[in-house]
C-alpha cells in the first residue's frame, strides 16, 4: 500500500505543466505592443532632438573654426553656402542654402569669396531632408570674420545677425547667433 501511495505521488509530479499557455503568451504580447505603442513615439521625438543638435553644434563649429583662423592667421575667413562642399574645387555658391552643406575657408585674398588657391577649413555636406536653416538677410550666402575675429562683410561693416535651423515638422529648433563682435551663440 505504502509503495503505491509512493508511485501515485510520483505520477502526479511527473505531469507537472511546463512552459506558458496559450492565454499567458497573449497577455505577455498585448502588454509588450501596448508598452511599444508608448516607446515609439518617444523615441523618434529622441531621434529628432539630436538630429536638431548635431547640426545645430556642427554649424557652430564651422563658424568658430573660420573665426579662430581669422585671429590665427590674420586673414579674413568666412563660412559660406556650397552646393558641392566635399569636392576637391569646393566654392562658395550664392543661393544655394546652408541645407545643401557648407565650407569653411580663409580668404587669403581678401576678396571676400573662396578662390581655388585657398585653403577649405572644413566641408560639412548636405545635411539631408526635413532640415529647414533660415539665415537673416545678412548671412544668406556666409558669415564672414576679419582678421581680428569680427564678424562684417567683406567691405569691413560690422554685421550681426542671426541662423534659424529646424527639423521635421518645425515644432523644436535652434538658433545660432553671430554678434559684430564674432561671438557665436546658441539659443534653444
Amino acid at each position: 500500500m505504502r509503495a503505491e501511495r509512493l508511485q501515485l505521488r510520483n505520477a502526479r509530479v511527473d505531469h507537472k505543466q511546463q512552459g506558458f499557455s496559450f492565454v499567458e503568451l497573449l497577455i505577455t504580447l498585448v502588454v509588450g505592443a501596448l508598452l511599444l505603442s508608448v516607446a515609439v513615439p518617444s523615441f523618434q521625438g529622441l531621434m529628432t532632438g539630436n538630429r536638431l543638435t548635431a547640426t545645430t553644434n556642427t554649424l557652430v563649429f564651422s563658424l568658430q573654426t573660420a573665426r579662430s583662423e581669422a585671429i590665427k592667421r590674420a586673414l579674413p575667413a568666412g563660412v559660406c553656402t556650397s552646393s558641392n562642399p566635399l569636392s576637391a574645387n569646393a566654392a562658395c555658391n550664392a543661393g544655394s542654402g546652408y541645407v545643401g552643406g557648407w565650407i569653411a575657408y580663409v580668404d587669403d585674398n581678401e576678396n571676400g569669396s573662396r578662390d581655388a588657391a585657398e585653403d577649405v577649413v572644413m566641408a560639412v555636406e548636405d545635411r539631408g531632408a526635413g532640415f529647414t536653416i533660415t539665415p537673416d538677410a545678412v548671412f544668406q550666402n556666409q558669415v564672414y570674420f576679419d582678421d581680428g575675429g569680427g564678424s562684417t562683410n567683406p567691405a569691413g561693416i560690422p554685421l550681426s545677425g542671426s541662423i534659424g535651423i529646424r527639423y521635421g515638422d518645425g515644432t523644436e529648433s535652434r538658433t545660432v547667433q553671430v554678434s559684430a563682435t564674432g561671438r557665436v551663440s546658441t539659443i534653444d
